[in-house]
């Protein structure tokens, strides 16, 4: 009887709490292990995310931009225009001849010791055209996020190719092309001969032949004929206005835009998520060799641009990095000391020079 009851007893108080001791330790242990294999992952993965990022802007931004200018057999710094103000630069800064690109440099970014401090993750875009120099174009004011330079670049839409002008009358408002597929009423485009060239707007289209008559409005034709003459055989090419920068995306994320200016407005597509913030110095010179990098507000002359740099900061997700170093949060990006927020995330500064192969 003595026997059965002290295998009744149970666990002692002592025997429980060294069990649970142990459990303790072994459920750190394993939680330990879990928090390590998951930040492992976490990193993994960014660096991943991170550079597929990178690739994505190289292959997405370096030919658009890299190809600005191009307007057939010519230039479009050799184009005279027809519209009457054109809109947003480089189209609005039109006098008499186009210029590749333009650009805005946001306030306290103009490299050379320049700070910028990025206090929240996808922060809301800027209303205020004044944060940039020059003054952000009121089409684009609200787009944008503090901080974040823009570069509008001028050139051939992707996917086109030159197309022959098969008649063309003197003082006519009409040209007939091989082929008008793709066109639309509305369209910049690029009439060329190999020594000038002019831009106006598409007004309508029949068939092959293409209209521009005279109108009102920024990107609206000032004449229904064109300033010089052409001959047939001439060649036409549509035109783009491709604008990139930084902008408030879904999620947690802040995310590179690509704008199209179409009809007096901005097309703007997300283009790479995880972009939170973007840098430019522009190559200027003379006789198409560069002398040295500037900002925006530092170009007087944008037909002397004949190269650009570009810096990007892409991030990673919450938690594949550290939040523990302050220094960890600084990243230079074109002479430009970027300050982040304690977020725990893996970042990486990405910089490419782009060659502009129509600048000269």
């Amino acid at each position: 009887m003595n026997r059965l009851s002290h295998h009744r007893r149970g666990f002692s108080l002592v025997e429980l709490m060294v069990a649970m001791a142990i459990g303790l330790f072994v459920s750190a242990a394993v939680i330990s292990v879990y928090l390590v294999q998951a930040r492992m992952y976490k990193s993994t993965a960014s660096q991943v995310a991170i550079q597929n990022a990178e690739n994505a802007i190289s292959a997405l931004v370096t030919p658009v931009i890299r190809s600005a200018g191009f307007n057939g057999c010519s230039a479009v710094t050799q184009s005279l225009s027809n519209l009457n103000s054109g809109g947003p630069p480089p189209l609005g800064t039109i006098t008499t001849t186009a210029s590749l690109l333009f650009g805005y440099d946001a306030t306290g970014t103009a490299g050379g010791g320049s700070t910028l401090s990025i206090t929240q993750d996808n922060s809301a875009n800027d209303i205020s055209a004044g944060d940039w120099s020059p003054a952000l174009d009121a089409t684009l004011a609200g787009n944008v996020e503090a901080g974040s330079d823009v570069i509008v670049v001028l050139g051939a839409a992707p996917d086109t190719s030159p197309v022959g002008v098969t008649t063309i009358a003197t003082a006519s408002n009409s040209m007939i092309l091989q082929t008008a597929a793709g066109l639309s009423a509305g369209q910049i485009g690029v009439v060329s001969d190999c020594l000038k060239a002019s831009i106006f707007q598409i007004t309508a289209i029949s068939a092959n032949t293409i209209t521009h008559a005279a109108g009102s409005g920024a990107m609206a034709n000032s004449s229904s004929t064109l300033a010089v003459n052409y001959a047939p055989g001439s060649q036409f090419v549509p035109l783009q206005q491709t604008a990139f920068y930084i902008a408030h995306g879904t999620g947690d994320q802040s995310t590179l835009m690509r704008a199209v200016y179409s009809n007096g407005a901005w097309a703007a597509q997300p283009l790479v998520p995880g972009v939170e913030a973007m840098q430019v110095l522009y190559g200027i010179g003379a006789n198409g060799i560069v002398t040295q990098y500037v900002a925006a507000g530092a170009v007087s002359d944008w037909t002397k641009v004949y190269a650009i740099r570009l810096g990007f900061l892409v991030q990673g997700l919450l938690g594949s990095g550290t939040t523990s170093n302050t220094a960890s949060r600084q990243f230079s990006i074109l002479g430009t000391t970027v300050t982040v927020p304690a977020d725990g995330r893996l970042r990486h500064v990405y910089e490419l020079t782009i060659n502009l192969r129509n600048a000269v």
